[in-house]
């Protein structure tokens, strides 16, 4: 409660501020809290995360996922987003072509904050849908993309190039699915200061990793069934510090400002979040 404690000499405004804002933050996660676990139970997901808070013009979109088995090796991610109402709604990841037309309509520009903002305005000349004949089916045009679209499409790109886990806090079992490992008991010290000992928490996609998964024993090493952080490029696009009490490690994407990881070594204690604007820097490669 850093708010509740005022600085030396702090004027009667600034306290009446400090417990104003403090109270209003309180309030806003108490109401997440809340649509989580309703969410959870109305899902039936038997784990269910909080990812991040997505920064908008006018309002933001607060984004959790659930965890269920997939038809492969890895669970599937299914994402909903909320805004200040905390009734959470499915995001649902656009396909390939409507990724590509979302690119081109939007480019870099910010979120607006409103969900159901349509990306492409119909044209004030567009032709009316021609007439049909009674019992025959209405013919359907391109999807009217929206910005709860562009959103979906925006958090699969970050949690895909982001997404940090420990290694070894998952391993693969005798069904051939992954799954946390329970005999996991937290980096070493020295492990946990080695970007080499974090791995994405999705799907691999890398050949080793694939490799490894396609053995008959990979049972065996499953610390290396996960995509290292150590192949992302540019190299130099992770920042790995170990806080001052030297308790607390964090890992913190350069590519996408605001997702930040954590791990407290020597213990089963790691997560992640992400609070930014959605924007990648597309100049990191020219500066590292």
């Amino acid at each position: 409660h850093a708010f509740l404690k005022p600085p030396e000499g702090a004027t009667g405004a600034w306290r009446t501020w400090s417990f104003t804002t403090w109270r209003r933050v309180s309030s806003t996660w108490r109401l997440a809290a809340i649509g989580l676990a309703l969410l959870k139970s109305q899902e039936q997901f038997p784990h269910l995360c909080f990812w991040g808070k997505v920064f908008g013009l006018s309002a933001d979109y607060y984004v959790a996922y659930g965890l269920r088995a997939g038809d492969f090796e890895f669970p599937t991610k299914h994402f909903y987003f909320t805004g200040k109402d905390f009734q959470f709604l499915p995001l649902q990841t656009p396909t390939p072509e409507e990724a590509a037309r979302i690119t081109e309509l939007c480019g870099e520009k910010p979120l607006s904050g409103v969900a159901s903002t349509l990306l492409e305005p119909p044209a004030e000349d567009a032709e009316p849908p021609p007439d049909v004949e009674d019992g025959q089916p209405v013919p359907e045009g391109p999807k009217k993309l929206s910005e709860a679209d562009r959103l979906a499409q925006l958090i699969a790109e970050i949690d895909f190039e982001t997404s940090c886990v420990p290694r070894g806090a998952y391993c693969i079992d005798e069904s051939h699915t992954i799954v946390p490992a329970h005999d996991f008991k937290g980096l070493g010290d020295a492990e946990a200061l080695s970007l080499t000992s974090f791995v994405h928490f999705r799907a691999p996609v890398g050949i080793a990793a694939l490799r490894t998964l396609a053995r008959k024993d990979a049972q065996v090493y499953s610390s290396q069934i996960l995509d290292g952080l150590d192949g992302d490029q540019p190299k130099g696009c992770w920042a790995l510090r170990k806080d001052p009490t030297k308790s607390l490690v964090t890992v913190r994407s350069l590519n996408w400002p605001g997702y930040i990881a954590y791990h407290v070594p020597a213990t089963k204690k790691f997560g992640s979040v992400y609070f930014g604007y959605a924007q990648k820097d597309l100049t990191l490669p020219f500066v590292l």
